[in-house]
């Protein structure tokens, strides 16, 4: 009985050998994949949408043919305002070019990003809400391919530390009869909806050169910070110290031959949140740590692929250094190389900075 199984197994391997060919492609089927945001603080909503592409042969080839990618003009995109079931209003997306595609992989010279974007006022004419439900609804008028998903917004964070009502104008890293190496903590309680936080001290700067002068900034990204509930009211703490701060602005600064000096400008404490679903698509999309490293695949888009979810983007706190922190910068180790102009503004004849008051 054995042989014979065998033999069977044989006879089959072989005169089956000419229909071997697996056919990987398979017919065309259209896949829409959406990105999508919403965010109140913003006055401006954005959506990208393209198609997922499979070729014979090269699919870095297939990723510069502006067809494979995007949608010519075929595509009808609304987001509904829906509270209690009943539909309040709606916005039409019309296509935004404003935005440029970066080069890559997925650029060809007649691509442009595929952005849809509609107007959101933060004044009482109709702005995005947090009582409501906002649904997408994308229809290709072409196919009648229809995708479609829901988020709800995200609450404010009440802002507590430090004091958003102080009236100091300045933000002091460095205390007087202290160490550079003080504290400095933010504190804030988690909005309803929000399932993670992401805190970025943004440091302004510029830089005078001869005849002009360059404004540009520096992020200090900090690690997320995930809320036990969405019910909101979680208090939440982000700490960092002064001399982490000097390091950070030492560590991504340098000194070019037409730099002349620099200023310090305003310090910016940005809190960035994320919808529940948010977390979890950044979450399984981030790069794999572990032995196993298939990932499970996460999307909200009906009958299609991606994230439709919401974020809130808020600065509470923007304010210029005080004069300690500023001779901090000018004179403290991590940064006295820099050209950084001291508290007093004292330059030489040659327009450089005088290091030390």
């Amino acid at each position: 009985m054995k042989k014979t199984v065998i033999y069977s197994l044989v006879a089959i391997l072989l005169f089956s050998a000419c229909s071997t060919k697996l056919d990987v492609v398979g017919n065309y089927k259209e896949t829409m994949v959406v990105y999508g945001l919403l965010d109140q603080s913003q006055t401006t909503q954005y959506i990208k949408i393209n198609k997922a592409f499979l070729g014979e042969g090269n699919a870095l080839t297939y990723a510069q043919i502006k067809d494979s990618t995007q949608y010519a003009n075929a595509l009808n995109v609304v987001i509904k305002r829906i509270k209690g079931g009943v539909e309040l209003s709606s916005y039409n997306l019309t296509p935004d070019n404003t935005i440029p595609k970066n080069a890559g992989t997925f650029y060809g010279p007649d691509q442009t990003n595929v952005i849809y974007s509609f107007s959101t006022p933060l004044g009482p004419s109709d702005p995005l809400n947090i009582d409501s439900q906002y649904k997408l609804i994308i229809k290709n008028t072409n196919t009648g391919k229809e995708v479609s998903a829901q988020t709800s917004l995200l609450n404010d964070a009440t802002f507590t530390l430090p004091n958003p009502s102080s009236a100091s104008s300045s933000f002091s890293i460095i205390k007087k009869n202290t160490s550079d190496d003080a504290n400095f903590q933010v504190q804030w309680y988690s909005g309803k909806n929000v399932r993670a936080y992401q805190m970025i001290i943004r440091f302004h700067y510029t830089d005078s050169l001869s005849g002009s002068t360059k404004t540009d900034s520096l992020d200090w990204v900090f690690p997320g910070q995930k809320t036990q509930t969405l019910a909101g009211g979680e208090l939440m703490i982000g700490d960092f110290r002064a001399q982490g701060l000097l390091q950070f602005i030492g560590n991504q600064l340098r000194v070019y031959p037409t730099l002349l000096a620099r200023r310090s400008g305003k310090v910016d404490i940005i809190l960035v949140a994320a919808a529940n679903d948010l977390n979890t698509f950044i979450e399984v999309n981030s790069p794999s740590t572990g032995i196993i490293q298939e990932r499970p695949e996460f999307s909200n888009i009906t009958n299609g692929l991606g994230i439709f979810s919401a974020r809130y983007f808020k600065k509470p706190f923007g304010k210029p250094m005080d004069a300690n922190s500023l001779d901090s910068l000018a004179c403290g180790r991590y940064t006295k190389n820099l050209l950084f102009i001291n508290s007093k503004s004292q330059i030489d004849a040659t327009g450089r900075p005088v290091i030390c008051p």
